[in-house]
């Protein structure tokens, strides 16, 4: 998962986001990262047997949704997703949150998530990129 997760990072658009920036924000990651954390989930999707997509959430928010570039656009990202909104649904949270990138704000904003604040991410490598805090009621 680990280099799932650099690829997609890496994948993403230079409109967005410098190659530095880039490396800041795969910066460090480690095997360790990827497990269930206490107070929530961290669900896969698999293809053949290989985890090709991740989606870690909370009670009230996601934390992280990222598909390998070769499997992005086939709904795997909206399947985790809603899958992560049920269960925000089943714990009674009425919104769902996300702090998220510039590049997967559409995403979002497809799902019905709204924009609420532009902001900035301190990444692992130490350079502040800028991101966007997005809301979803969930009634």
């Amino acid at each position: 998962m680990q280099r799932l997760h650099r690829r997609a990072i890496m994948a993403t658009s230079g409109d967005y986001y410098s190659l530095d920036e880039r490396e800041s924000w795969a910066f460090g990651l480690r095997a360790d990262q990827y497990v269930r954390p206490v107070d929530g989930h961290f669900d896969v999707a698999e293809v053949d047997n290989v985890v090709v997509a991740f989606c870690d959430h909370g009670p009230d928010e996601v934390i992280g949704l990222y598909i390998d570039p070769d499997f992005q656009g086939r709904g795997i990202g909206s399947a985790l997703l809603g899958q992560a909104e049920d269960r925000m649904r089943e714990a009674g949270t009425v919104l769902a949150k996300v702090h998220a990138s510039l590049s997967s704000q559409a995403f979002y904003e497809r799902h019905g998530y709204r924009e609420v604040e532009r902001t900035t991410h301190t990444s692992r490598g130490g350079l502040i990129l800028p991101s966007v805090r997005l809301h979803k009621p969930l009634g």
